[in-house]
């Protein structure tokens, strides 16, 4: 993506309306068929509908979606992150940017 997105965990993601695009990272709790469910930041979960091609294959991932409905995200891409994230300090950085949304813009 090539346009700023809001980072988000599943308190954040619920302020948005649906067709909104947002940042998630996220840790994969399951994978079946065509959907993941991430344990987010905040200890909050998000199901994100996979697209076709999709390849989450690591503990940890990033995914830049569209929210499709309450706690639930299309993906339109997404990052695999490795095996090891501190989900605190991932937190943090998403409460910032909404704390300040002049140092982190989004085109909101």
């Amino acid at each position: 993506m090539d346009r700023p997105t809001p980072r988000v965990n599943a308190a954040k993601l619920a302020e948005y309306s649906t067709g909104k695009v947002v940042r998630i990272i996220g840790k994969v709790l399951s994978l079946e068929n065509d959907q993941a469910l991430l344990e987010t930041s905040d200890k909050g979960q998000v199901t994100v509908k996979l697209m076709k091609d999709s390849n989450l294959a690591d503990t940890f991932v990033e995914v830049i979606g569209k929210k499709s409905g309450d706690a639930v995200v299309t993906e339109l891409s997404s990052q695999n992150l490795g095996e090891s994230i501190d989900l605190e300090l991932a937190n943090k950085v998403v409460e910032l940017t909404h704390a300040y949304p002049d140092v982190f813009p989004t085109n909101e």
